[in-house]
């Protein structure tokens, strides 16, 4: 009879542990549901790593609690609830390598594990629970560490090693959340440079816009004065204007072609050019300016130069134009040299252009910054001499979107060599069209009778200054929407039509008169966009407008007349035959 009390009294016991067993386990799944629905309202990845701790808490106790990640021949601290341990490393061996290799266990003492002195974190000396884990496609170590020794027991680890899941989604959750946190920032920080490149590019296309109509009153008008019976004072007075407008026009362009560069807006022609004529023109340019100095000038163009290449000639022209702008500049007493060769590698031939001068020079130090935008050599420089410290800057970017580069090098007080290099294919001359007469001379042009609409009265006057010259009849209308109706009742040969004006754009009046040709079957009458607004993009926004070419401001009066005649010639004079209809 006692014996089978005695058997009940200990099923009944077993009974318990059983249920209380089964209870802990119910609760500490409980736990981990409840964990993760609490987990997933917790928008702040820094606070995912101390929620994570608090839930671990509530099963076992600890002091303090580690994660260590494997990273190649080391563990490293990634999250602990004690801040002095984080990024701290210990080396992936002997007893932490053994737990990071899948081996859970329990310390009586961390004092006693000799892994820990590798670092300058000490963990509580008490008890520690050491638990693989697997975290976001790597190994690592979940501790939990008491200052009681003695503290953990098997049970503590078994309820440890089923929560080690947890942590590892948990930390998984962090992870996303601070990637994607780092991707909605990289993604606003995106959009805000976009939107400040764009600003920056309408400011600066209205500035070219607002500079350009007044520069083009001065340079058009001396241009023309120029072309006039002037006492030798007088001429010299009108140089100094046109010397002026130009360095204005210039220093435009450079603030221009550097936004252009920096927007990645910039694009190279690809045409046939005969390099030593395309040099010629700047070559005498800068020989007379040596001349004016008192400075001996020399080009030699080797035999290996000569030819015809496939490029951009306006390109090479600046680049070429920005170096020997600088070595004149900068050389007070002497020489500047001109070398110009080519070496053929393969497909293309690679051309050099080697500028020499017995200048300033410059230090070791200023190379380093020779080529920085906006920099110039030293501040007494920019006093004596001026400009933007972009010209440098643009020419190296030019030369490496020509595929090749600017390489300079000095020894101060004795001059300076700058080499210009760029890729160029080999080029057949082109069929050259009949050269016409100079514009400006009194020749035989057909009357033409143009339209011209234009909102500036000042800029009016220059175009019927310029206009003048081929006798042509002239009417003018202050806006788009007048032009239109001006060509609905009067016969023109052509148009000159401004983009910016008020009421209705140049843009819209054109797609407009291209809308109209089309839908009556008119003979499509040249339209000449006649505008400050002269960025690329301006310019391809034009001609995809409809119109026929694009002149920019300030006016070059030969640029402009001579591509009025010759729409004009190749239209067929649509006023004259409507005439004589």
């Amino acid at each position: 009879m006692l014996e089978d009390t005695e058997n009940l009294r200990e099923a009944l016991a077993s009974a318990k542990r059983l249920e209380a067993a089964l209870q802990q386990r119910v609760r500490e799944q409980e736990m981990v549901l409840s964990g993760l629905q609490t987990l997933i309202t917790v928008d702040d990845p820094a606070a995912l790593a101390a929620k994570t701790f608090d839930l671990l808490r509530a099963s076992v106790a600890f002091d303090a609690a580690l994660i260590l990640t494997v990273t190649g021949e080391e563990l490293v601290c990634s999250d602990a609830t004690d801040l002095s341990a984080l990024g701290q490393s210990w080396p992936n061996s002997g007893f932490l390598r053994r737990v990071s290799e899948g081996r859970a266990a329990v310390a009586p003492a961390n004092v006693r594990i000799p892994d820990w002195t590798a670092s300058a974190y000490r963990p509580p000396p008490g008890a520690g629970l050491y638990v693989p884990i697997q975290l976001a496609g790597a190994a690592g170590v979940l501790v939990l560490c008491s200052r009681e020794h003695g503290r953990y027991g098997s049970g503590d680890l078994a309820i440890a090693t089923r929560l080690t899941l947890l942590v590892a989604q948990t930390l998984a959750a962090r992870q996303q959340r601070r990637l994607a946190d780092e991707a909605r920032q990289a993604s606003f920080e995106r959009c805000a440079a976009i939107e400040a490149n764009e600003a920056k590019s309408n400011f600066l296309a209205n500035m070219s816009h607002e500079i350009r109509t007044p520069l083009n009153g001065v340079n058009t008008v001396a241009d023309l004065l120029g072309r006039t019976d002037l006492s030798s004072r007088q001429s010299d007075m009108v140089g100094l204007i046109q010397e002026s407008g130009r360095t204005l026009e210039r220093l435009l362009n450079d603030v221009l072609d550097f936004s252009k560069i920096e927007a990645g807006r910039l694009t190279m022609e690809h045409r046939p050019f005969h390099l030593e004529d395309t040099l010629a023109s700047v070559l005498d340019l800068f020989a007379a300016k040596a001349d004016d100095k008192g400075l001996q000038f020399k080009a030699v163009m080797d035999a290996s130069a000569q030819g015809w290449f496939e490029g951009d000639p306006l390109r090479l022209r600046q680049t070429v134009s920005n170096l020997l702008s600088n070595a004149v500049k900068f050389t007070k007493t002497g020489s500047v040299r001109v070398e110009v060769s080519a070496a053929d590698e393969g497909a293309a031939s690679r051309v050099s252009i080697v500028v020499r001068d017995t200048g300033c020079g410059f230090s070791q130090e200023a190379e380093g910054r020779l080529f920085s935008r906006f920099e110039q050599i030293q501040s007494s420089v920019t006093r004596e001499f001026g400009g933007t410290g972009l010209g440098l800057a643009i020419s190296r970017s030019l030369a490496q979107l020509m595929g090749g580069d600017i390489t300079a090098s000095s020894t101060p007080g004795m001059g300076a060599e700058f080499t210009l290099t760029f890729l160029a294919r080999r080029s057949e001359a082109p069929v050259q069209a009949g050269v016409g007469p100079n514009l400006m001379d009194e020749v035989a042009v057909p009357r033409l009778r143009i339209l011209v609409a234009e909102d500036n009265l000042n800029n009016q006057k220059i175009v019927g200054m310029v206009l003048e010259a081929i006798r042509a009849e002239v009417v003018f209308t202050e806006n788009g929407r007048d032009a239109l109706a001006a060509l609905a009742v009067q016969q023109f040969d052509l148009v000159l039509m401004d983009l910016q004006m008020p009421v209705m754009d140049g843009l819209t009046a054109t797609r407009t008169l291209r809308a109209q040709e089309a839908l009556n079957g008119s003979p499509r009458l040249p339209v000449v966009a006649l505008s400050a607004n002269a960025m690329t993009h301006h310019v391809a926004e034009a001609l995809e407008a409809g119109t026929d070419a694009h002149v920019a401001k300030p006016i070059r009066p030969d640029l402009l007349l001579s591509t009025i005649t010759s729409l004009a010639a190749a239209a067929g004079g649509n006023a004259a035959r409507a005439k004589a209809a």
